[in-house]
Order: C-alpha cells, then sequence, then structure tokens
C-alpha cells in the first residue's frame, strides 16, 4: 500500500466460504475488511467471493435456483465484491459466463450426479444478464473497474460490453489453480492480453496460482510476478474513456467468416451439382 493506492483487487477464490448476501455485513471477514478499509482511506477493494442470493417466491426464482424446506430457493452465485469504500453498501457481480460442465450443467444431468461426491458445488452456478461496471471511489472519479472473473475474459464481444457501459480499466480476478502446471494459466493471461487490445483499456490481474500483474492497452505486459509463488504486484494503469471500433461494432470478422464459410459451402455443393448434371448430359 502506498498514498497513492486506490484499488485493490484480491483473486477469485480469497473469501471462498458461501456467504448470504442479505447478511454478508454479520460475517467476520467482512467486519475486518470493513475494518481495513478504515484504516486506508480513500482505496477501494474488489474481491472474489462465494455468494447466496434468496428468492422470495418460486415466481421470482431464477432458472437455476435450487430449493430447500428450511431455506426456500436460492443460487449459488461465483460473484466479486466490490467495496467503494469503508463505509458503501457493498456491491456485487455475478459471473455470467460460466464454464460448462463445471460452474455450469444441464437440469438433467445435475439430477443424475447430485448424490455423487464431486468434492464441491454440484450444479449450476446462478448468473446475470448486465455488465456491471463499479463507481468509482470519491477520490478517484475516473476509476470505474469492470469486474471479470477468469474464463468471462476469453470472450472479446462479452469484455466489450464493459466499455460500452463506461468502465474504464478492466479488473480480472481468478484462480488459476485448477490448470496445475499446464499451458491452460498461461494461454489465459494471453487471452487478457487480447482484450486490452479491443478496448483500449489497461487490465489489473489478480490471480490465485496464476500470474498477478498488469497488462496497458496496447497489450504489453508489465509489472508482472511469477506464479506459484505468495506474492502482490503494484502498478499505476491508465484510465480511458473511448470507445474503439470493435467495442462498439463487435466481431465483423468472426461473423464475416462465418457467412463467408457457408457460401462457400453452399457454392462448392452447387458447382459439384451442376458437374454431375452436365456429366449425366453427356
Amino acid at each position: 500500500m502506498t498514498p497513492a493506492t486506490r484499488l485493490v483487487i484480491w483473486p477469485e477464490t480469497a473469501l471462498e466460504e458461501p456467504m448470504w448476501e442479505n447478511t454478508i455485513e454479520g460475517s467476520p471477514k467482512i467486519r475486518r475488511i470493513r475494518a481495513w478499509l478504515g484504516r486506508h482511506p480513500g482505496v477501494a477493494l474488489l474481491t472474489g467471493v462465494t455468494t447466496i442470493g434468496s428468492y422470495p417466491s418460486k415466481e421470482t426464482a431464477s432458472e437455476t435456483a435450487r430449493y430447500r424446506d428450511d431455506l426456500g430457493y436460492f443460487d449459488t452465485f461465483n460473484a466479486g465484491a466490490y467495496f467503494a469504500s469503508a463505509t458503501a453498501p457493498i456491491a456485487f457481480y455475478h459471473k455470467s459466463r460460466l464454464v460448462p460442465g463445471v460452474e455450469k450443467i444441464p437440469p438433467a444431468l445435475t439430477a443424475l450426479i447430485a448424490h455423487i461426491d464431486l468434492g464441491g458445488y454440484v450444479g449450476s452456478y446462478g448468473s446475470q444478464a448486465e455488465r456491471t461496471v463499479f463507481a468509482a471511489p470519491a477520490n478517484a472519479p475516473a476509476l470505474l473497474p469492470a469486474p471479470i472473473i477468469c474464463y468471462e475474459s476469453i470472450y472479446g464481444d462479452f469484455v466489450s460490453e464493459y466499455a460500452h457501459n463506461g468502465a474504464t480499466l478492466l479488473a480480472l480476478f481468478t484462480n488459476d489453480a485448477w490448470w496445475h502446471d499446464s499451458p491452460g494459466y498461461r494461454q489465459l493471461l494471453r487471452y487478457g492480453s487480447l482484450r486490452c487490445i479491443e478496448t483500449r483499456r489497461d487490465l489489473a490481474r489478480a490471480a490465485n496460482t496464476g500470474f498477478t500483474g498488469f497488462i496497458n492497452q496496447k497489450g504489453e505486459i508489465f509489472q508482472l510476478e511469477p506464479a506459484w509463488i505468495s506474492t502482490a504486484s503494484r502498478g499505476t494503469v491508465h484510465l480511458n474513456h473511448e470507445v474503439t471500433f470493435y467495442a462498439r461494432f463487435g466481431e465483423l470478422i468472426g461473423h464475416a467468416a462465418q457467412v463467408l464459410a457457408v457460401l462457400g459451402i453452399v457454392t462448392v455443393v452447387v458447382w459439384a451439382l451442376r458437374a454431375r448434371r452436365l456429366n449425366n448430359n453427356a
């Protein structure tokens, strides 16, 4: 921490024990966070957390909601909790692009494996539709962080929606431990560079086990700490309000390539049928 520090980011699984969102302020961990922020006025905190949200009735519950007689209808979220100050209400972001087979499972399959011990949560997490951009700290009005959780960073069109919603900084928090020592977490790091180039936003990255550090608007990685050690990284980021062509118009090249591929296949089929017909007539 320095007098210039304005935002601290913790990894995806920093607060892993599930907490009910409507009673989270009573958690000893949250009280410790509040006290720590009180000793560092002007600093905001973004952390990964597992939360539980309740619904008053079946009609208001989501498609992924579960039901228990003692709890009612509820969803479990892979979430981000944002403290704009020591006293500001907690703002939540619920991970939206869930990992297939790990965080998102078809309901029929969930019923089949519900009684199998897989060492963790079984079933689909809840999610949200919109891209949340968190409020700026009072003394840093241009700092509008976009919460991105792990796997979400591989989707360019998804991340660009944050820029549309006013984000000036990409804030990625991830748990890379499940990759073990494989190319996976290195590849995920490189995806961050693409997102920075597409949106012209700096990215601050906090990783459990993986790489912690920063990527600038040109996709250049700097202040990067090595993986597999306990550490922190401190850097200066540049904030940008402009919306790039890519963020405004989306994945035009990819969509155009899909259309051209279909047209190419249709053309080949038509030529083959014409050639067969001519051969038969001959």
